[in-house]
């Protein structure tokens, strides 16, 4: 399974809005949260086996999926 389709699958596994909005700004549209994007941080962590440093936890980078895509082969 490629980068992208894992971080669809954990997105979904917190927030199941997300399947119909992959393509929508996921912060601007309301569909995720502060406590979310915590709980995705956790999840991509230990799916990947990287460290998200808090400096990464911003809004840009977690407002679509290719932007959470991209922040995690920062980090690979």
């Amino acid at each position: 399974m490629d980068i992208k389709s894992r971080v669809i699958d954990i997105l979904c596994e917190t927030n199941s809005r997300i399947q119909d909005n992959i393509e929508t700004n996921l912060l601007e549209s309301g569909i995720l949260d502060s406590f979310e994007i915590v709980n995705i941080v956790m999840e991509l962590e230990m799916e990947f086996g990287v460290e998200i440093e808090p400096e990464d936890i911003a809004p840009d980078n977690f407002k679509t999926v290719e932007a959470i895509v991209k922040l995690i082969e920062k980090n690979l």
